[in-house]
């Protein structure tokens, strides 16, 4: 019998229950739910989103000519203005070396320092580089050199993610010689050369070359990454994904020597997000190709199980698909709800019109009906090409798109925030199957069990998706949170027949 999950979040911003359309732009944000920002006077593209503790929002990519691309960030307060305390009245660009550099992934450290991961690039060769930053945009530099890490390799790379360790370490993603790559890198900016050999773990797929987009770390400390890989003899492309130990060594726990490869179309299918659910199971968003014509192409999820293989029971054989319009649908960013739902993004391009899009699917694969009505969302940013590329979640869970708007011989950072009717007031959390206080909360976080037959798995998760506390409660449970950082936290509870979720703030 499927489980089912009882989903509660709670707003502490009102006293009144309040539930608001899920997918609808929000208009206290921006103007009308939008905020468009050119750092450079030519051409800005967002790659990468986050939700900052404090509730700012930072976005970052590129921006400048295309002979001479910079890395740019951009900070806003949760009105959607530019928080001038950041950069130079809200912005920052700045080249990494004497090639284009671009931000692709983004990082906060709990001390809030920002670690913004890219690549620098001469249209034929590049090397990861990552960049920290103090809080207020400067750099930071008891990093690198200057603030600044750049791996340079006499070899071919481009990173595409990146991921913060508890330890302080980072994660980089991407390729390396056309074969998937990871690399470590320390908390004072130098390689972490107890990682695989030398700070790299490179994996090949045979007869094809291979290229990740996204990483994901589970509980125990193992890395899973996605993306894709070619096909040489048929020319074909296929969702790739692998997993290491967290030494960097290969899993062989995981699919073929810690290899999965696999199509879920037709014919070119591409990996571009990932996330791994509460039961350990592996979401990877991308899109698959329909048809030659408009460039037809579906967005997917498939579900992978521990071991790497489908999971049957999810969708259809394991993938869950969508299409908002008969042309191309292209993902770029998967996030996962607090609940397991995820939410994929990108755009979507029909008779020459470009628009951002997101879909949401529920925990069985299926086009999630009260997102939006039919689990499918578009907008138009006043007739221009609308791209998007990273996708974000704020404390109340309020989303987060970003990319850029294209039009008129340049673009502009673009940053729209969605409504999510699973957010609720204050009146419906006493409700709830058990009692937490106090709320917020210094010390000691009490839980009060309203059913007391059951045991709960009780965990809690940062803003960040990160698992910082896991124990037991039956009845009644005392949790120390002293030594968290001030911030929000969600709370979830299981048993075997229900799962609940709220939030509470640790001053």
């Amino acid at each position: 019998m499927m489980k089912q999950t009882y989903f509660l979040l709670l707003l502490f911003a009102s006293p009144l229950l309040t539930f608001a359309q899920s997918g609808v732009l929000d208009s206290t944000f921006g103007t009308d739910g939008v905020v468009t920002t050119a750092v450079h006077s030519n051409y800005n593209m967002a790659e990468s989103t986050i939700v900052q503790a404090d509730g700012k929002i930072l976005v970052a990519g590129t921006a400048g000519t295309p002979s001479s691309y910079q890395m740019a960030v951009a900070r806003y307060n949760e009105d959607g203005t530019l928080d001038t305390s950041f950069g130079t009245e809200g912005t920052l660009r700045f080249p990494v070396g004497s090639v284009k550099s671009y931000v692709m992934d983004m990082a906060q450290q709990p001390d809030g320092k920002i670690l913004l991961g890219g690549r620098t690039w001469d249209n034929v060769s590049g090397d990861f580089a990552i960049v920290r930053l103090n809080e207020d945009g400067s750099f930071d530099n008891t990093f690198g050199t200057n603030g600044i890490f750049r791996i340079e390799t006499p070899e071919a790379e481009a990173s595409e993610a990146m991921a913060l360790l508890d330890d302080g370490k980072i994660l980089m993603v991407g390729y390396r010689d056309d074969n998937l790559a990871v690399a470590k890198i320390t908390t004072d900016g130098s390689m972490d050369t107890t990682f695989g050999v030398n700070g790299w773990a490179v994996l090949t797929y045979d007869g094809a070359t291979s290229y990740a987009d996204d990483l994901a770390l589970q509980d125990d400390g193992k890395i899973v990454i996605s993306g894709f890989a070619l096909n040489g003899s048929e020319n074909r492309f296929h969702v790739a994904a692998a997993r290491l130990n967290a030494d960097g060594s290969t899993d062989n726990s995981f699919g073929t020597d810690g290899k999965v490869i696999f199509n879920v179309g037709d014919w070119n299918d591409f990996g571009e997000g990932i996330a791994i659910q509460s039961d350990g199971k592996i979401l990877i968003g991308g899109h698959k190709w329909i048809a030659n014509l408009d460039q037809r192409h579906d967005l997917f999820v498939a579900r992978l199980n521990t071991d790497g293989s489908l999971d049957a029971s999810y969708g259809t054989s394991g993938v869950a698909t969508a299409r908002l319009v008969d042309g191309a649908n292209y993902a770029n960013d998967l996030v996962l709800q607090a609940d397991d739902k995820p939410i994929l993004m990108g755009y979507t391009i029909f008779h020459g019109i470009i628009d951002m899009a997101m879909v949401r699917f529920d925990t069985d694969g299926n086009l999630d009906s009260t997102f939006n009505g039919d689990g499918m969302v578009s907008f138009d940013n006043m007739g221009r090409e609308d791209y998007g590329y990273a996708i974000a979640l704020q404390a109340d869970d309020k989303i987060i798109l970003a990319g850029y708007s294209y039009g008129g011989g340049g673009s502009e950072f673009e940053i729209a925030r969605f409504l999510n009717e699973d957010t609720v007031g204050t009146d419906d959390f006493k409700n709830a199957d058990f009692r937490l206080y106090p709320n917020p909360v210094r010390e000691q976080l009490t839980i009060e069990m309203n059913d007391a037959s059951s045991k709960y798995q009780l965990e809690i998760y940062d803003m960040l998706g990160k698992k910082v506390i896991s124990s037991e409660i039956h009845k009644v449970g005392q949790v120390d949170v002293s030594n968290l950082a001030s911030g929000t936290y969600l709370v979830k509870l299981n048993s075997n027949s229900q799962s609940t979720t709220v939030r509470f703030v640790k001053q």
